[in-house]
């Protein structure tokens, strides 16, 4: 059920219409209804169900004994039991074939067969979701679900389950179940940015998407600054196409009354590589910064290990710990984008890399700002460093974008190659009309 579609439209006009005319106190069961449907009607494999009420269940259990026990000890265990349990899971069914391709480009020899198991659909989101639930429960951050179903809508609300945002327990608990009376402001408010995402994903991500794929489909043909032309113009699509989503998704969390943590905020106004990635996907950033790189630099392993490095190097010392909790959180981006080493090196590591080059070197830029008499106010200075941003995400994408990680670096390597502007532009242009019939007009 694309969300795009007519009759996602149609699915979203009946469960307003019912939404609406039940009593307030049953608003949330008619979501649970609509987010199951959902589930069903998206999925070619209706047993995978079964690891989401997994999820819920384990996480349900055990955030119940962690409201009532006291015992230190139990409750670590508990807590390392309910995470090993969901993320196992979740690596099992979408990581199983990186490890194995991976063990085959080591063993020429004696090559595994690749698996086929069927994850649910968004399992990525909701385990993250669920999991960032069980650890505000253990950490006393919000109370305790009594209603394993009021969970299981908290897991699946059918809004979250295309892309997100990962939203938290507390932001999303008393919306889900407070009373709502119907407000026309709210649902025009809606309707408004459906469109306007809908406009976004059809009118311009999908035509950018058939040039996209052109370039990238003959990438001996487009080398030299072409290189940059397709990653630039992959960033404008993939921008448009997951903005225009996230609108849709809001928009249509907006007609039921609830109101969903924006995931976007003018990326591409950004001067660092740092400031876009804070900028996009803000939900995914906030979840890895909260439980992942936080908890890593406050184990007392870390704290030591900061004292010691400030002690041998100074500030920049004080810095080492966080690079290191930084690289196990881009290494997971990556992770999190796709199984393939490709995304692990592009999605992760290149930007960990921008990063942490960006913090080492900020004091030799702004003493070079000084020499050069470079005022950082200045309009033609910030207009720079938003092209330097545009180009160095634009060489993470092209990882993305790729068919493989070889396939990436093949085309990189293409920049050492000169090439005309136009015939690869004639080519371009003309299978762009084609691909529309003859018809680029809107």
């Amino acid at each position: 059920m694309d969300i795009t579609s007519n009759i996602y439209l149609f699915f979203i006009v009946f469960s307003l219409i019912v939404y609406w005319n039940v009593p307030t106190k049953g608003q949330w069961i008619i979501l649970l209804i609509d987010s199951i449907i959902f589930y069903f009607v998206n999925t070619s494999a209706p047993y995978t169900f079964f690891y989401l009420i997994v999820s819920v269940a384990t996480v349900y259990m055990a955030t119940c004994d962690l409201e009532y026990s006291s015992d230190v000890k139990k409750r670590k265990i508990i807590l390392i039991l309910t995470l090993t349990i969901n993320i196992g899971i979740l690596a099992l069914l979408k990581y199983t074939n990186l490890v194995i391709n991976t063990i085959n480009f080591f063993s020429k020899e004696n090559q595994l067969p690749l698996v086929r198991w069927m994850a649910p659909i968004a399992i990525s989101f909701y385990t993250l979701q669920i999991m960032s639930y069980l650890l505000d429960v253990y950490w006393g951050v919000t109370k305790v679900e009594k209603n394993p179903a009021k969970l299981l809508l908290f897991t699946c609300y059918f809004p979250l389950m295309i892309s997100g945002p990962i939203s938290r327990h507390k932001q999303l608990h008393v919306q889900f179940f407070e009373m709502h009376k119907f407000d026309y402001s709210m649902l025009a408010k809606g309707f408004r940015r459906i469109a306007w995402g809908i406009a976004k994903k059809l009118v311009v991500a999908n035509r950018l998407a058939v040039m996209v794929a052109y370039m990238f489909d003959n990438p001996d043909s487009y080398t030299g600054i072409w290189v940059f032309i397709a990653g630039f113009t992959f960033l404008i699509e993939l921008y448009f196409d997951f903005s225009g989503c996230m609108d849709i998704i809001i928009g249509v969390s907006a007609c039921f009354g609830i109101e969903l943590q924006e995931n976007f905020e003018a990326p591409m106004l950004s001067k660092t590589v740092q400031e876009i990635w804070q900028r996009w996907h803000i939900t995914l950033g906030g979840w890895l910064k909260n439980y992942i790189m936080y908890p890593i630099l406050k184990t007392d392993f870390m704290i030591s290990f900061t004292q010691k490095c400030k002690k041998k190097l100074g500030k920049t010392g004080k810095k080492i710990p966080s690079f290191i909790a930084m690289f196990v959180v881009w290494s997971l981006i990556g992770l999190w984008h796709g199984n393939s080493w490709k995304y692990i090196v592009g999605e992760g590591w290149w930007f960990w890399i921008i990063i942490v080059m960006g913090q080492l070197l900020d004091p030799v830029f702004k003493k070079a700002n000084r020499i050069l008499h470079i005022k950082t106010e200045d309009i033609l200075w910030k207009m720079i460093q938003v092209v330097r941003t545009w180009i160095l995400f634009s060489i993470g994408l092209i990882f993305f974008r790729a068919a493989s990680l070889q396939s990436a670096l093949h085309m990189l390597k293409g920049l050492r190659i000169s090439c005309g502007i136009y015939e690869p532009l004639r080519n371009l242009y003309v299978n762009t009309y084609e691909s529309f019939g003859g018809k680029l007009s809107l």
